[in-house]
């Protein structure tokens, strides 16, 4: 694949609901982003600027009403195998073992048992589950569980994974140590990681850019490099200079959506 093509691209997407009462609405509107082969991309922005819609049509669950999104230059046309989606309240099976979960998708493949095997306990591995491969989900906390799922997305080798606020549900100390873990797993395996947060400390933490959003209708707003070296310590200058241009960014996004009026940035 040539350089040239974005390994994510959206071109005049618009999206568009009918409501409740029978009305069009616009969720977004002709918006264009793209994102290279191996980036982790942050989508911030306040509530009801379509961060999850967009996640959602480049995994192929939705459609754009007009526009077009391509992966590898291909056009999207629904769900992926090598397009993973990480949600944030898990999707595990209750009835099968956390090595069970991890299993599932390879399996689903047809990947022969050995094979499987030996993948699913690598990706284990990699979250550092194995001594808990046997144990079900209700015997695991929330951050394990988050884990089991990161480590069923790993086990199938997906060249993207889509995370629609994975951590958000999580106490501060484990959001954090995920954090971690993600960056540890993306400098192993260099994943495209598109990752939707309202947080913006997490979005800088994680991101090499981040995209923010504006609703009414959604749109990008703006995108900002990240031009901080990892592992980014919250508590330095840099990092707290960076927070500022990015909070009063949003501070200004966030005021028109209150108030229906569009503020220069």
């Amino acid at each position: 694949m040539s350089d040239s093509i974005p390994k994510i691209q959206l071109s005049s997407v618009e999206k568009r609901f009918i409501s409740a009462r029978g009305d069009e609405q616009v969720a977004l509107s002709q918006l264009d982003l793209e994102i290279g082969s191996g980036e982790i991309v942050c989508l911030v922005g306040p509530s009801g600027c379509g961060k999850t819609t967009i996640i959602n049509l480049m995994a192929g669950f939705e459609k754009p009403s007009n526009g077009t999104v391509h992966i590898d230059g291909k056009q999207v046309s629904g769900p992926d195998p090598d397009h993973i989606m990480i949600f944030q309240d898990y999707g595990l099976y209750p009835w099968r073992t956390v090595l069970g979960n991890v299993l599932f998708g390879l399996q689903a493949k047809g990947i022969s048992s050995g094979e499987a095997l030996d993948k699913a306990m690598a990706a284990l591995e990699l979250v550092g589950l194995t001594s808990s491969k046997y144990k079900h989900p209700h015997e695991l906390s929330g951050g394990m569980k988050q884990r089991v799922s990161i480590a069923r997305a790993l086990a199938v080798e997906p060249s993207v994974l889509f995370m629609d606020e994975p951590f958000a549900a999580l106490d501060a100390f484990t959001r954090l140590h995920l954090q971690d873990e993600l960056l540890r797993i993306w400098q192993e395996k260099q994943p495209t990681i598109v990752f939707v947060t309202h947080d913006l400390d997490e979005a800088i933490t994680l991101g090499q850019k981040v995209v923010l959003m504006a609703p009414n209708p959604g749109r990008v707003q703006r995108i900002l490099d990240v031009k901080l070296p990892y592992p980014r310590e919250r508590t330095e200058n840099n990092f707290a200079s960076f927070r500022k241009e990015l909070f009063m960014e949003f501070h200004l996004v966030h005021r028109q959506a209150l108030d229906g009026v569009e503020y220069q940035i």
